[in-house]
Protein backbone atom coordinates (compact mmCIF):
# COMPACT_ATOMS: atom_id res chain seq x y z
CA UNK A 1 0.00 0.00 0.00
CA UNK A 2 1.33 3.45 -0.94
CA UNK A 3 2.42 5.54 2.05
CA UNK A 4 0.08 8.40 2.92
CA UNK A 5 2.10 11.61 2.83
CA UNK A 6 1.01 14.72 4.73
CA UNK A 7 1.94 18.26 3.70
CA UNK A 8 3.21 20.28 6.66
CA UNK A 9 2.93 23.91 5.59
CA UNK A 10 4.20 26.87 7.54
CA UNK A 11 6.93 29.19 8.69
CA UNK A 12 9.84 26.93 9.57
CA UNK A 13 11.83 29.90 10.86
CA UNK A 14 9.57 31.14 13.67
CA UNK A 15 7.82 27.82 14.36
CA UNK A 16 10.46 25.28 13.40
CA UNK A 17 10.30 23.52 16.77
CA UNK A 18 6.54 23.05 16.52
CA UNK A 19 6.69 21.79 12.94
CA UNK A 20 9.43 19.35 13.84
CA UNK A 21 7.17 18.03 16.60
CA UNK A 22 4.25 17.72 14.17
CA UNK A 23 6.49 15.89 11.67
CA UNK A 24 7.66 13.40 14.30
CA UNK A 25 4.11 12.72 15.49
CA UNK A 26 2.79 12.18 11.97
CA UNK A 27 5.58 9.68 11.35
CA UNK A 28 4.72 7.92 14.63
CA UNK A 29 1.13 7.68 13.39
CA UNK A 30 2.34 5.87 10.27
CA UNK A 31 2.27 8.58 7.61
CA UNK A 32 5.00 10.25 5.60
CA UNK A 33 5.61 13.99 5.58
CA UNK A 34 6.48 16.77 3.16
CA UNK A 35 7.52 20.03 4.84
CA UNK A 36 7.00 23.24 2.89
CA UNK A 37 8.62 26.40 4.27
CA UNK A 38 6.97 29.79 3.75
CA UNK A 39 8.89 31.67 6.45
CA UNK A 40 10.87 34.68 5.26
CA UNK A 41 12.24 36.12 8.52
CA UNK A 42 15.23 33.83 9.03
CA UNK A 43 16.72 30.37 8.46
CA UNK A 44 14.44 27.37 9.08
CA UNK A 45 14.54 25.78 12.52
CA UNK A 46 13.41 22.50 10.98
CA UNK A 47 14.83 21.55 7.56
CA UNK A 48 12.08 21.66 4.91
CA UNK A 49 11.62 19.39 1.93
CA UNK A 50 10.58 22.37 -0.19
CA UNK A 51 12.42 25.58 0.66
CA UNK A 52 11.05 29.10 0.84
CA UNK A 53 13.11 29.90 -2.28
CA UNK A 54 11.32 27.14 -4.21
CA UNK A 55 7.97 28.44 -2.96
CA UNK A 56 8.69 31.95 -4.22
CA UNK A 57 9.94 30.51 -7.51
CA UNK A 58 6.62 28.64 -7.90
CA UNK A 59 4.98 32.08 -7.82
CA UNK A 60 7.38 33.37 -10.48
CA UNK A 61 9.49 35.41 -8.07
CA UNK A 62 13.06 35.40 -6.75
CA UNK A 63 12.99 35.49 -2.96
CA UNK A 64 16.47 36.98 -2.58
CA UNK A 65 15.46 39.92 -4.75
CA UNK A 66 12.27 40.36 -2.77
CA UNK A 67 14.17 40.39 0.51
CA UNK A 68 16.74 42.83 -0.87
CA UNK A 69 13.94 45.26 -1.63
CA UNK A 70 13.18 45.42 2.08
CA UNK A 71 12.07 43.02 4.82
CA UNK A 72 8.36 43.64 4.37
CA UNK A 73 6.63 40.45 5.42
CA UNK A 74 3.19 41.75 4.45
CA UNK A 75 4.43 42.44 0.91
CA UNK A 76 6.02 39.01 0.48
CA UNK A 77 3.25 36.98 2.15
CA UNK A 78 0.84 37.04 -0.84
CA UNK A 79 3.66 35.81 -3.09
CA UNK A 80 4.48 32.95 -0.74
CA UNK A 81 0.79 32.11 -0.52
CA UNK A 82 0.51 31.94 -4.30
CA UNK A 83 3.62 29.82 -4.62
CA UNK A 84 2.53 27.41 -1.87
CA UNK A 85 -0.90 27.11 -3.46
CA UNK A 86 0.61 26.25 -6.84
CA UNK A 87 2.89 23.62 -5.31
CA UNK A 88 0.25 21.95 -3.15
CA UNK A 89 -2.40 21.94 -5.87
CA UNK A 90 0.05 20.23 -8.22
CA UNK A 91 0.91 17.63 -5.58
CA UNK A 92 -2.78 16.93 -4.94
CA UNK A 93 -3.58 16.62 -8.64
CA UNK A 94 -0.74 14.12 -9.05
CA UNK A 95 -1.96 12.13 -6.04
CA UNK A 96 1.37 12.53 -4.26
CA UNK A 97 -0.04 13.83 -0.95
CA UNK A 98 -3.03 12.80 1.15
CA UNK A 99 -3.54 15.61 3.67
CA UNK A 100 -2.32 18.98 4.89
CA UNK A 101 -1.67 20.49 8.32
CA UNK A 102 -0.48 23.85 9.55
CA UNK A 103 -0.30 25.88 12.75
CA UNK A 104 -0.05 29.59 13.36
CA UNK A 105 -1.40 32.93 14.45
CA UNK A 106 -3.00 35.61 12.31
CA UNK A 107 -0.58 35.59 9.37
CA UNK A 108 0.14 31.87 9.46
CA UNK A 109 -3.56 31.03 9.62
CA UNK A 110 -4.38 33.43 6.79
CA UNK A 111 -1.70 31.98 4.50
CA UNK A 112 -2.30 28.31 5.23
CA UNK A 113 -6.09 28.42 5.04
CA UNK A 114 -5.96 30.30 1.74
CA UNK A 115 -4.01 27.35 0.37
CA UNK A 116 -6.43 24.89 2.00
CA UNK A 117 -9.49 26.62 0.54
CA UNK A 118 -8.10 25.90 -2.93
CA UNK A 119 -8.08 22.14 -2.27
CA UNK A 120 -10.93 19.73 -3.04
CA UNK A 121 -13.65 18.86 -0.55
CA UNK A 122 -12.76 15.58 1.11
CA UNK A 123 -9.02 16.22 1.07
CA UNK A 124 -8.04 16.31 4.79
CA UNK A 125 -7.17 19.83 6.00
CA UNK A 126 -6.24 20.63 9.62
CA UNK A 127 -5.36 24.10 10.93
CA UNK A 128 -4.20 24.63 14.53
CA UNK A 129 -4.78 28.32 15.17
CA UNK A 130 -4.88 30.96 17.87
CA UNK A 131 -7.98 32.27 16.06
CA UNK A 132 -10.03 29.07 16.05
CA UNK A 133 -12.30 30.09 18.94
CA UNK A 134 -13.67 33.15 17.13
CA UNK A 135 -15.41 33.80 13.81
CA UNK A 136 -13.65 31.41 11.45
CA UNK A 137 -15.61 32.00 8.23
CA UNK A 138 -12.85 34.15 6.73
CA UNK A 139 -10.50 31.18 7.13
CA UNK A 140 -12.76 28.18 6.50
CA UNK A 141 -14.95 29.77 3.85
CA UNK A 142 -16.87 27.10 1.95
CA UNK A 143 -14.36 24.31 2.49
CA UNK A 144 -14.12 21.43 4.98
CA UNK A 145 -11.19 22.79 6.98
CA UNK A 146 -10.85 21.48 10.53
CA UNK A 147 -9.74 24.30 12.80
CA UNK A 148 -8.36 23.38 16.21
CA UNK A 149 -8.01 26.01 18.92
CA UNK A 150 -4.38 26.23 20.05
CA UNK A 151 -5.60 27.56 23.46
CA UNK A 152 -2.21 29.22 24.10
CA UNK A 153 -0.04 31.07 21.61
CA UNK A 154 2.02 28.88 19.28
CA UNK A 155 5.45 29.85 20.57
CA UNK A 156 7.47 26.87 21.68
CA UNK A 157 6.55 23.47 23.07
CA UNK A 158 5.07 22.85 26.49
CA UNK A 159 2.70 20.37 28.09
CA UNK A 160 -0.32 22.20 26.61
CA UNK A 161 0.96 22.69 23.07
CA UNK A 162 2.36 19.16 22.86
CA UNK A 163 -1.06 17.66 23.57
CA UNK A 164 -2.84 19.85 21.05
CA UNK A 165 -0.29 19.49 18.26
CA UNK A 166 -0.06 15.72 18.82
CA UNK A 167 -3.85 15.40 18.59
CA UNK A 168 -3.92 17.50 15.41
CA UNK A 169 -1.14 15.39 13.88
CA UNK A 170 -3.02 12.19 14.67
CA UNK A 171 -6.24 13.68 13.26
CA UNK A 172 -4.83 14.57 9.84
CA UNK A 173 -3.00 11.25 9.57
CA UNK A 174 -6.12 9.27 10.52
CA UNK A 175 -8.22 11.26 8.04
CA UNK A 176 -5.69 10.62 5.28
CA UNK A 177 -5.75 6.87 5.93
CA UNK A 178 -9.54 6.81 5.94
CA UNK A 179 -10.03 8.98 2.86
CA UNK A 180 -11.39 7.16 -0.15
CA UNK A 181 -13.49 7.75 -3.21
CA UNK A 182 -17.03 8.05 -1.86
CA UNK A 183 -18.76 8.78 -5.15
CA UNK A 184 -21.49 6.28 -5.87
CA UNK A 185 -20.87 4.73 -9.28
CA UNK A 186 -23.28 5.84 -11.96
CA UNK A 187 -25.36 8.11 -9.72
CA UNK A 188 -25.97 11.74 -10.59
CA UNK A 189 -25.90 14.18 -7.67
CA UNK A 190 -28.82 16.52 -6.96
CA UNK A 191 -28.49 19.54 -4.68
CA UNK A 192 -31.51 20.47 -2.54
CA UNK A 193 -31.82 23.73 -0.61
CA UNK A 194 -33.83 24.04 2.58
CA UNK A 195 -34.20 25.81 5.91
CA UNK A 196 -36.04 24.64 8.99
CA UNK A 197 -39.40 25.98 7.83
CA UNK A 198 -39.20 24.02 4.55
CA UNK A 199 -37.60 20.87 5.97
CA UNK A 200 -40.63 18.54 5.67
CA UNK A 201 -40.83 19.32 1.96
CA UNK A 202 -37.09 18.83 1.47
CA UNK A 203 -37.19 15.47 3.23
CA UNK A 204 -39.97 14.23 0.95
CA UNK A 205 -38.20 15.52 -2.16
CA UNK A 206 -35.01 13.78 -1.07
CA UNK A 207 -36.91 10.51 -0.74
CA UNK A 208 -38.46 10.87 -4.22
CA UNK A 209 -35.13 11.64 -5.87
CA UNK A 210 -33.27 8.84 -4.13
CA UNK A 211 -36.01 6.35 -4.97
CA UNK A 212 -35.47 7.35 -8.60
CA UNK A 213 -31.78 6.45 -8.37
CA UNK A 214 -30.21 9.83 -7.68
CA UNK A 215 -27.81 10.79 -4.91
CA UNK A 216 -28.72 13.95 -3.00
CA UNK A 217 -26.86 16.60 -1.04
CA UNK A 218 -28.87 19.06 1.06
CA UNK A 219 -27.72 22.63 1.66
CA UNK A 220 -28.90 24.71 4.61
CA UNK A 221 -29.87 27.97 2.90
CA UNK A 222 -28.53 30.30 5.58
CA UNK A 223 -26.12 32.26 3.41
CA UNK A 224 -23.13 29.95 3.39
CA UNK A 225 -25.24 26.99 2.27
CA UNK A 226 -26.32 28.60 -0.97
CA UNK A 227 -22.80 29.85 -1.63
CA UNK A 228 -21.39 26.35 -1.10
CA UNK A 229 -23.91 24.89 -3.52
CA UNK A 230 -23.13 27.47 -6.21
CA UNK A 231 -19.40 26.81 -5.83
CA UNK A 232 -19.89 23.04 -6.18
CA UNK A 233 -22.01 23.58 -9.29
CA UNK A 234 -19.16 25.60 -10.82
CA UNK A 235 -16.73 22.84 -9.94
CA UNK A 236 -18.87 20.27 -11.75
CA UNK A 237 -19.80 18.30 -8.64
CA UNK A 238 -23.59 18.77 -8.88
CA UNK A 239 -25.76 17.59 -11.77
CA UNK A 240 -29.15 19.02 -10.87
CA UNK A 241 -30.80 21.46 -8.43
CA UNK A 242 -34.08 21.44 -6.53
CA UNK A 243 -33.86 25.00 -5.24
CA UNK A 244 -36.64 24.63 -2.74
CA UNK A 245 -35.55 27.44 -0.38
CA UNK A 246 -34.52 30.62 -2.20
CA UNK A 247 -34.71 32.65 1.02
CA UNK A 248 -31.08 33.83 0.75
CA UNK A 249 -31.94 36.26 -2.06
CA UNK A 250 -34.62 38.17 -0.14
CA UNK A 251 -32.35 38.25 2.91
CA UNK A 252 -29.60 39.78 0.79
CA UNK A 253 -31.99 42.38 -0.60
CA UNK A 254 -33.34 43.34 2.83
CA UNK A 255 -30.20 42.99 4.94
CA UNK A 256 -31.24 39.84 6.79
CA UNK A 257 -28.95 37.50 8.68
CA UNK A 258 -29.21 34.69 6.08
CA UNK A 259 -28.01 36.66 3.05
CA UNK A 260 -25.92 34.99 0.37
CA UNK A 261 -24.16 36.86 -2.46
CA UNK A 262 -25.40 38.32 -5.77
CA UNK A 263 -24.22 35.10 -7.42
CA UNK A 264 -27.02 33.13 -5.75
CA UNK A 265 -29.48 31.64 -8.29
CA UNK A 266 -27.23 32.44 -11.26
CA UNK A 267 -24.77 29.56 -11.59
CA UNK A 268 -27.06 26.69 -12.60
CA UNK A 269 -28.28 28.65 -15.60
CA UNK A 270 -24.75 29.64 -16.57
CA UNK A 271 -23.62 26.01 -16.38
CA UNK A 272 -26.70 24.56 -18.08
CA UNK A 273 -27.63 22.49 -15.01
CA UNK A 274 -31.25 21.27 -14.73
CA UNK A 275 -33.09 23.10 -11.96
CA UNK A 276 -36.54 23.35 -10.47
CA UNK A 277 -37.06 26.48 -8.37
CA UNK A 278 -39.58 27.31 -5.64
CA UNK A 279 -39.96 30.42 -3.44
CA UNK A 280 -39.36 28.50 -0.24
CA UNK A 281 -39.20 30.68 2.91
CA UNK A 282 -38.98 33.93 0.92
CA UNK A 283 -41.85 35.29 3.03
CA UNK A 284 -39.46 35.86 5.95
CA UNK A 285 -36.51 38.12 6.71
CA UNK A 286 -34.35 37.04 9.64
CA UNK A 287 -32.71 38.97 12.46
CA UNK A 288 -31.50 38.14 15.96
CA UNK A 289 -33.45 38.82 19.12
CA UNK A 290 -36.42 41.23 18.68
CA UNK A 291 -34.32 44.25 19.72
CA UNK A 292 -32.05 43.71 16.69
CA UNK A 293 -34.88 44.23 14.18
CA UNK A 294 -34.25 47.50 12.28
CA UNK A 295 -36.78 50.26 12.88
CA UNK A 296 -38.15 50.12 9.32
CA UNK A 297 -39.25 46.50 9.84
CA UNK A 298 -40.84 46.96 13.25
CA UNK A 299 -44.59 46.64 13.68
CA UNK A 300 -44.79 43.71 11.27
CA UNK A 301 -45.82 40.16 12.08
CA UNK A 302 -42.93 38.20 13.58
CA UNK A 303 -42.11 34.72 14.78
CA UNK A 304 -39.39 33.93 17.33
CA UNK A 305 -37.80 31.03 15.46
CA UNK A 306 -35.36 30.31 18.29
CA UNK A 307 -33.63 32.13 21.12
CA UNK A 308 -31.16 33.50 18.55
CA UNK A 309 -33.37 34.30 15.54
CA UNK A 310 -36.56 36.23 14.82
CA UNK A 311 -38.39 36.00 11.49
CA UNK A 312 -40.10 39.12 10.15
CA UNK A 313 -42.80 38.99 7.47
CA UNK A 314 -41.76 40.33 4.03
CA UNK A 315 -44.37 42.78 2.72
CA UNK A 316 -46.14 43.08 -0.63
CA UNK A 317 -43.80 45.63 -2.20
CA UNK A 318 -40.71 43.66 -1.17
CA UNK A 319 -42.18 40.43 -2.53
CA UNK A 320 -42.74 42.09 -5.89
CA UNK A 321 -39.16 43.33 -5.98
CA UNK A 322 -37.93 39.87 -5.00
CA UNK A 323 -39.81 38.18 -7.84
CA UNK A 324 -38.27 40.57 -10.34
CA UNK A 325 -34.78 40.03 -8.93
CA UNK A 326 -35.04 36.25 -8.89
CA UNK A 327 -36.40 36.17 -12.44
CA UNK A 328 -33.48 38.36 -13.57
CA UNK A 329 -30.91 36.11 -11.90
CA UNK A 330 -32.27 32.92 -13.42
CA UNK A 331 -32.56 34.43 -16.88
CA UNK A 332 -33.57 32.12 -19.72
CA UNK A 333 -32.65 28.93 -17.89
CA UNK A 334 -31.04 27.31 -20.97
CA UNK A 335 -34.08 25.08 -21.49
CA UNK A 336 -33.49 23.18 -18.24
CA UNK A 337 -35.37 25.36 -15.75
CA UNK A 338 -38.88 25.20 -14.32
CA UNK A 339 -40.54 27.20 -11.58
CA UNK A 340 -43.07 25.93 -9.04
CA UNK A 341 -45.04 28.29 -6.80
CA UNK A 342 -47.09 26.93 -3.84
CA UNK A 343 -49.83 29.47 -3.16
CA UNK A 344 -50.91 27.68 0.03
CA UNK A 345 -47.84 29.07 1.79
CA UNK A 346 -44.14 29.59 1.09
CA UNK A 347 -43.05 28.23 4.49
CA UNK A 348 -44.54 26.62 7.58
CA UNK A 349 -45.06 30.05 9.21
CA UNK A 350 -47.02 31.52 6.28
CA UNK A 351 -49.75 28.90 5.87
CA UNK A 352 -53.36 29.64 6.97
CA UNK A 353 -53.71 30.08 10.77
CA UNK A 354 -49.97 30.69 11.15
CA UNK A 355 -48.47 34.03 12.32
CA UNK A 356 -46.96 35.08 8.99
CA UNK A 357 -49.93 34.18 6.76
CA UNK A 358 -50.30 36.97 4.18
CA UNK A 359 -51.88 35.67 0.97
CA UNK A 360 -51.98 39.14 -0.62
CA UNK A 361 -48.22 39.52 -0.42
CA UNK A 362 -47.70 36.00 -1.75
CA UNK A 363 -50.06 36.77 -4.62
CA UNK A 364 -48.09 39.94 -5.35
CA UNK A 365 -44.95 37.80 -5.68
CA UNK A 366 -46.70 35.49 -8.14
CA UNK A 367 -48.10 38.29 -10.29
CA UNK A 368 -44.71 39.99 -10.47
CA UNK A 369 -43.05 36.71 -11.33
CA UNK A 370 -45.51 36.11 -14.15
CA UNK A 371 -44.52 39.45 -15.66
CA UNK A 372 -40.77 39.06 -15.23
CA UNK A 373 -40.07 35.35 -15.75
CA UNK A 374 -38.47 34.45 -19.08
CA UNK A 375 -41.02 33.31 -21.64
CA UNK A 376 -39.24 29.97 -22.13
CA UNK A 377 -39.42 28.94 -18.47
CA UNK A 378 -42.53 26.95 -17.50
CA UNK A 379 -44.33 28.25 -14.41
CA UNK A 380 -46.45 25.81 -12.39
CA UNK A 381 -48.84 27.26 -9.81
CA UNK A 382 -50.28 25.01 -7.11
CA UNK A 383 -52.69 25.74 -4.25
CA UNK A 384 -50.80 23.56 -1.77
CA UNK A 385 -48.02 24.80 0.54
CA UNK A 386 -44.25 24.35 0.17
CA UNK A 387 -44.18 21.37 2.55
CA UNK A 388 -47.04 19.48 0.93
CA UNK A 389 -45.92 15.98 -0.14
CA UNK A 390 -47.88 16.40 -3.37
CA UNK A 391 -46.16 19.69 -4.19
CA UNK A 392 -42.57 18.56 -3.61
CA UNK A 393 -43.17 15.17 -5.23
CA UNK A 394 -44.35 16.83 -8.43
CA UNK A 395 -41.45 19.31 -8.35
CA UNK A 396 -38.95 16.48 -7.85
CA UNK A 397 -40.50 14.44 -10.66
CA UNK A 398 -40.21 17.41 -13.00
CA UNK A 399 -36.54 17.75 -12.07
CA UNK A 400 -36.03 14.05 -12.83
CA UNK A 401 -37.57 14.59 -16.27
CA UNK A 402 -35.23 17.55 -16.92
CA UNK A 403 -32.22 15.49 -15.87
CA UNK A 404 -33.24 12.62 -18.14
CA UNK A 405 -33.51 15.15 -20.95
CA UNK A 406 -30.04 16.52 -20.14
CA UNK A 407 -28.13 13.33 -19.36
CA UNK A 408 -30.17 10.65 -21.08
Amino acid sequence: MKEKKIVILGCMDTKGEEYGFIRDNIKKAGCGTLLIDVGVIGPPGTPPDISKYEVAQAAGEDLNSLIDEGPTRDRIAPIMTRGAKNIVLDLVKKGEVSGIISCGGTQGTSLATEVMRALPIGFPKVMVSTLASGDTFKFVGLRDIVMINSVADIMGLNRISRMILANASAAVCCAARQAKDTQEDGKLLVGITTVGITTPGAMKAKEVLEDAGYETVVFHAVGTGGQAMEKLIKEGEINGILDLATIEVVQEMLGGYLAATPERMTVATAKGIPQVIAPGAVSVNTFGSPDTIPEKFRGRATVRHSSLFTNVRVNKKEMQALAAEQAKRVGAGNGYTEWFVPMGGFCSYSTPDQPLYDPESDKAFLEALKKKIHKDIPLFIRETDINSPEFVTEAAEHLIALMEKKYG
